[in-house]
């Protein structure tokens, strides 16, 4: 929620992602998919979140909060019929279910928000964290380094970079490489 980079947690995914995609898997980033639930940029978001909590305008905070978690359901026009049809922008909560692992990034100095809520969705449903830190193990919060670890029924890993990430995946799940 606010990493010590100050960048709303868009480089590392920015950074992750194309190595990612070249191993065939789709990445869920919410700094890009959050536009589409409440209609702003991530960063709009967080200012206008951190004014209504301030305000105590906990209507609004909460309609889209709510937006982010559980996502939205809309009404549109069918390009062609004209007719009415449903949608579903699926939620955070609506990913983190749907996913064959998850990846966090964990620094000195980043405060932990909406992470430690998809950390335990995913130890929950049996879905494997892995963490990559420069932070020493012994330092991280007993609760998120059990969560991380025994998610995925005890598949979960934590790496010292996203090479060590990479290649663990690439070992871990049979990837073929495209065009790295």
């Amino acid at each position: 929620e606010s990493p010590a980079k100050q960048d709303s947690g868009v480089g590392w995914r920015r950074s992750l992602t194309p190595h990612l995609n070249s191993r065939g898997i789709y990445c869920f980033d919410p700094t890009k998919e959050e536009v589409q639930k409440v209609g702003m940029p991530t960063e709009e978001l967080i200012k206008k979140l951190q004014g209504w909590q301030q305000s105590g305008n906990w209507k609004l905070f909460t309609e889209n909060m709510n937006l982010i978690w559980r996502g939205a359901t809309k009404l549109q026009e069918h390009p062609e019929s004209h007719e009415p049809q449903m949608y579903h922008i699926l939620g955070d909560v609506d990913y983190v279910e749907n996913s064959d692992f998850l990846i966090w990034t964990f620094h000195d100095g980043d405060k932990l928000g909406g992470t430690i809520a998809e950390l335990v969705i995913a130890w929950y449903n049996s879905i494997p964290v892995y963490l990559v830190t420069d932070v020493a193990k012994t330092t991280i919060n007993k609760s998120l380094l059990y969560f991380t670890l025994d998610s995925g029924n005890g598949r979960g890993k934590i790496f010292k970079n996203y090479g060590e990430l990479l290649s663990f995946i690439d070992g871990e799940y049979h990837l073929n490489i495209v065009g790295e």
